[in-house]
């Protein structure tokens, strides 16, 4: 009979135990039903935690970018008669690279001469520069020394359109040079065969379109020089 009495007591005993727990945890639920669920903000970026890579900033000129495209385009620069300074550089007329390819030379040459005597006429400042691949790439800095300011620089004259590699390899260096000595100057590209003015006057059109030639302000020739060994050219020189 006490056996049994003290089963009895025990078993009332686990039962309020149950009821306290399953109280407890129905509070809880009560407490928490409605509240928000709670989020954790990180801490702002401290300019010291921003590192800038050459790599992101690289990204910033990739397809992806947000910049306007009219800010990765070159935009029309009005010159007056005779105000702009342009360096144009290719390879001598006589030069092997243009002699093997089936150009006449002798034409080639007077083609450059007349083209170089209609750019100064038409009001612009021009070098022309010759030189083939075996000169140094330094010959394009000496010959750039002397005018502190450089507004344009255009490549073309056998440089394009080549399947030579050393030539390509050459191609590439003077883009690279010319983007970096004059890194606010359009670097240009003629797409008439026989002269660069169409180019000139896209990217440094003549105020109010003025004709140069007719009011007596032309251009100035900066030089019209050629490098190129005799062992190499049939003839060469500078003037």
């Amino acid at each position: 009979m006490a056996i049994i009495k003290m089963n009895s007591a025990l078993f009332s005993l686990a039962l309020l135990n149950g009821v306290i727990t399953l109280i407890w945890v129905a509070t809880i639920i009560c407490i928490n039903v409605g509240r928000p669920p709670t989020t954790t903000t990180p801490p702002a970026a401290k300019p010291s935690d921003i590192i800038i890579t050459a790599r992101s900033l690289a990204n910033t000129t990739f397809p992806n970018s947000t910049a306007p495209t009219d800010d990765l385009t070159s935009k029309p620069r009005p010159v007056s008669c005779g105000e702009a300074n342009i360096l144009l550089a290719g390879i001598p007329p006589y030069h092997p690279l243009v002699t093997t390819s089936g150009f006449d030379p002798d034409f080639i040459s007077q083609l450059l001469s007349n083209d170089t005597a209609l750019l100064v006429s038409s009001g612009y400042n021009v070098r022309m520069l010759l030189f083939g691949p075996e000169q140094p790439l330094s010959l394009l800095q000496e010959q750039m020394a002397d005018i502190d300011c450089w507004h344009g620089t255009g490549v073309g004259f056998g440089e394009r359109g080549t399947t030579d590699e050393e030539l390509t390899i050459r191609f590439e260096d003077t883009m690279d040079f010319f983007r970096k000595t004059v890194p606010r100057g359009p670097i240009m590209f003629n797409s008439s065969p026989t002269t660069f003015l169409p180019a000139l006057q896209r990217h440094f059109p003549i105020e109010g379109g003025v004709d140069c030639e007719r009011e007596g302000r032309p251009g100035k020739l900066l030089g019209f020089r050629v490098f190129c060994d005799e062992s190499v050219c049939k003839k060469a020189g500078s003037r």
